[in-house]
């Protein structure tokens, strides 16, 4: 997956960038937005490639609401291009689950397990 965005051309920003595991809100809709807030000023980007079906194996959708999937979530990134980021590592952050890795090594990683299958 990539993710497109500007990040503003300042100390602050470098700084986040070469973080690993940088705090961010994933706010998924027709499309995937990745929103900063430690950035100044605040950014968002969008995501190219990703796949409703592989994200909802291994991240939760929501009812109702703008969004299905508003979650707390953890990031590293690696610059590929202008303005265009490589996704390495992303979990998001679900009260009933914890922490779902989405992306590991810029690639899916394995499915969650989220519900009991077996018959009560």
């Amino acid at each position: 997956m990539k993710l497109n965005i500007h990040f503003p051309d300042n100390l602050i920003s470098d700084d986040v960038l070469r973080q690993q595991r940088i705090h961010c809100l994933c706010k998924v809709s027709n499309q995937f937005e990745i929103s900063f807030a430690d950035t100044i000023p605040e950014s968002s980007g969008i995501e190219s490639g990703w796949n409703r079906e592989e994200l909802e194996r291994r991240a939760v959708a929501g009812a109702g609401g703008q969004y299905t999937h508003y979650a707390s979530s953890l990031i590293t990134l690696s610059k590929i291009g202008e303005d265009v980021y490589e996704i390495i590592d992303l979990e998001m952050f679900y009260r009933s689950f914890g922490w779902c890795a989405v992306f590991q090594d810029g690639h899916y990683a394995p499915a969650g397990n989220f519900w009991d299958d077996e018959p009560t």
